[in-house]
């Protein structure tokens, strides 16, 4: 499996150029361009070693989940590679790959990749991207899973009577990429399943009050019975217990009617 230690190939692994067919596309192999290698899976190319970077190294670089532009490791490019590169967390650059037949070339695009801030999440989103302390708690798994959490179960707003701001898994991941600014992808946090609702008390508490403190509060509809003043829980409980009443009240009167007849009735 790539990226394979030492880059040392299995054998049979490495196909000439000129191989083609499409019963290649159910294995992997690798093919050779110059001192460049590229690497083909079950859907097509995903990975290049010892390709030319900017500065005229050579590095690896790979295809990015669910997208179709490459990128490469500026930190920990031993780890970089790894499923939890997330966790690290590892800064990527994005590029095109430029492939000849004698060698291969990344370049770099630091435009890429862009989530758009609009709809009607765009005032909570432009407020969260604009808080350093948000950043520094989402730059930790511990506070990107909170951070995750309130955003997919939890409704916001700024008022009462405003429109709630809400997320699906995907938008939550889409913003989370882009609050952390590391040239991740949502597919980078949903697919090793990072992510979870549960858990992490404390920077769910943290990040609560840096909503509020940016003027977000919580409009989450609750049960009645589990809402926050109580009423609901104390305004059915009285007919609850007049109900049981009247029933335990019918069985006796209905016992004591029963015994009566049996005792009065002729031998």
């Amino acid at each position: 499996m790539w990226p394979f230690e030492d880059d040392v190939y299995p054998e049979g692994y490495l196909l000439p150029v000129d191989v083609t067919g499409a019963e290649l596309r159910w294995r992997s192999f690798g093919r050779r361009h110059g001192v460049a290698v590229l690497h083909y899976g079950h859907y097509g190319l995903f990975a290049a070693d010892n390709v030319r970077l900017p500065d005229g190294t050579r590095g690896r670089v790979r295809l990015a989940f669910q997208g179709p532009h490459w990128r490469r490791p500026l930190s920990d490019h031993n780890r970089a590679w790894s499923s939890a590169a997330v966790a690290i967390p590892v800064h990527w650059r994005w590029g095109t790959l430029t492939i000849g037949p004698d060698d291969v070339v990344f370049e770099d695009d630091q435009s890429l990749p862009e989530y758009m801030l609009q709809g009607r999440n765009e005032r909570l989103d432009y407020d969260l991207c604009q808080s350093s302390e948000i950043r520094n708690l989402a730059l930790t798994m511990e506070g990107c899973n909170a951070l995750f959490g309130l955003l997919v179960e939890r409704h916001w707003a700024r008022a009462p009577d405003d429109e709630s701001c809400s997320y699906t898994r995907k938008g939550a991941a889409r913003l989370l990429a882009k609050i952390r600014g590391l040239g991740e992808t949502f597919y980078d946090f949903t697919s090793p399943g990072w992510l979870c609702y549960r858990g992490y008390a404390a920077e769910h508490e943290r990040i609560s009050r840096q909503l509020e403190r940016l003027g977000w509060h919580d409009v989450t509809e609750k049960p009645a019975s589990l809402s926050a003043d109580g009423a609901g829980a104390s305004d059915g409980m009285p007919e609850l217990l007049r109900t049981m009443a009247l029933f335990v009240v019918g069985t006796m009167v209905a016992f004591f009617i029963l015994l009566a007849i049996t005792i009065l009735a002729p031998v």
